[in-house]
C-alpha cells in the first residue's frame, strides 16, 4: 500500500472513529438528552447543559488528548524511545507546583480573562523546559540522554516540594490542588477552549511541518545531516513546540497522564514509522481516546464524576502491564 492511500485510510477511519465517540459523549451522562431536545431550544436547561457544558467540555478533550499524543510522538521520534512524553521534560511536574503555588497564594483572580492558576502553571512549565534544556547542553549540543534525566530529576524535585507546600495548606486547598493534579476537563462555555487553541494550534503546527525531518533523524544523526537536516535546530523546535502546545493543555486540564504514551506507541504498532502519519493520526486517536475516557469518568458510577487522569493512568498501567508481558515474552522465543 503507498503512503499517500495509506494516510488518507488511516485519517480517515480516525476521524470516524473521534465522530462517533464525540457524538456518544454528547448525548451521554446524568441529565439524559436527545438529539431533538438539543435542536429544538425549547428547554433553557438542556441549551446550557448541551451547549455551555457538553459540547465545550468534548471540544477540550479533542483539544487537550490529541496535543498530548502528537506532543508524545513527536518526543519519542526524537529521543528514538517509546517511552518518551511530554511528562518526560518536567512540563508535568512544572505546570503543578505552578498551579499549587498560585492556588495556596490565594490567586482566584484573571488578567485578560486568563485564570491566574492557569497562567502559573503555562509559565512554570516553560521554565522548566528552558532550564532543563539549558542544563542538558555538553559542549554548547544538547545530549538527549541527559535532557531525559534532566526532565525526570525535574519531576521529582516538582513533587517533592508540591507534597511539602501540601502538608501545610488547610482542607480546601489541599482538595482543589489534589483535584487539579488528578486532571481533570471540567470546562464551561469556549472561553477557555479557544484560548487554548492560540497556543495549541502554532505548537501542533510546528510539528507537523517537522514529520518528514523525522523520519531522516531516525536513520541517524550523521545520515540526517548529510541529507540536509539541521539537526539542532529541529531538537529546539521540538523543545519549542511541544512545551508550547503541552504547557497550554496542561494549564487548563492538569498533568492527564499516559496519552502521549500509549497512543503513538498503538500507532507505531500497527501503522508503522513513518512519522509523516503517525503524528496526525496520533492527533486524532488521542482526541478519540480521551473523549472517550472522560464520557466514562463522568458516567461511570454517575452522579459522582472520577478525575479523568485516574481512568487514563489505570488504561495506561495495564497496557504498559501488557505490553511487558508481551515483550518479555519475545525476548524468551
Amino acid at each position: 500500500m503507498s503512503t499517500n492511500r495509506k494516510f488518507i485510510i488511516s485519517i480517515s477511519a480516525l476521524f470516524i472513529l473521534w465522530l462517533i465517540v464525540a457524538l456518544i459523549a454528547l448525548f451521554t451522562g446524568t441529565y439524559s438528552i436527545g438529539l431533538l431536545e438539543a435542536l429544538s431550544n425549547t428547554d433553557d436547561l438542556t441549551n446550557t447543559i448541551f451547549f455551555q457544558i457538553r459540547i465545550p467540555r468534548v471540544l477540550m478533550a479533542t483539544i487537550a488528548g490529541g496535543t498530548l499524543a502528537i506532543a508524545g510522538a513527536a518526543l519519542q521520534a526524537l529521543f528514538r524511545n517509546p517511552l518518551a512524553s511530554p511528562f518526560t521534560l518536567g512540563i508535568s511536574g512544572g505546570a503543578s507546583l505552578g498551579a499549587l503555588l498560585a492556588i495556596r497564594s490565594g490567586l482566584a483572580v484573571g488578567i485578560l480573562g486568563f485564570s491566574l492558576v492557569s497562567i502559573s502553571a503555562f509559565v512554570f512549565s516553560i521554565l522548566t523546559m528552558l532550564f532543563v534544556y539549558s542544563v542538558s547542553k555538553v559542549g554548547g549540543v544538547v545530549a538527549t540522554g541527559r535532557l531525559l534525566l534532566a526532565g525526570v530529576v525535574a519531576n521529582f524535585l516538582y513533587s517533592a516540594v508540591v507534597m511539602f507546600i501540601q502538608f501545610f495548606s488547610n482542607f480546601t486547598e489541599s482538595l482543589h490542588t489534589l483535584r487539579w493534579i488528578m486532571g481533570s476537563l471540567d470546562v464551561v462555555g469556549f472561553d477557555t477552549v479557544w484560548k487554548t487553541l492560540i497556543f495549541v494550534i502554532p505548537g501542533c503546527a510546528i510539528l507537523l511541518s517537522l514529520t518528514k525531518e523525522m523520519n531522516l533523524f531516525g536513520l541517524g544523526d550523521d545520515v540526517a545531516t548529510s541529507l540536509g537536516v539541521n539537526v539542532r535546530r529541529m531538537e529546539k523546535k521540538i523543545y519549542f513546540a511541544t512545551s508550547l502546545a503541552a504547557g497550554a493543555v496542561i494549564s487548563v486540564t492538569g498533568p492527564i497522564g499516559f496519552v502521549g504514551l500509549i497512543i503513538p506507541h498503538i500507532l507505531r504498532m500497527i501503522l508503522g514509522v513513518d512519522n509523516r502519519i503517525i503524528l496526525p493520526c496520533s492527533f486524532l486517536l488521542g482526541a478519540a481516546f480521551l473523549t472517550a475516557a472522560d464520557t466514562v469518568s463522568r458516567t461511570i458510577i454517575s452522579p459522582v464524576e472520577i478525575p479523568v487522569g485516574i481512568i487514563t493512568a489505570s488504561i495506561g498501567g495495564v497496557f504498559f502491564l501488557w505490553l511487558l508481558i508481551r515483550t518479555k515474552k519475545e525476548i524468551i522465543v
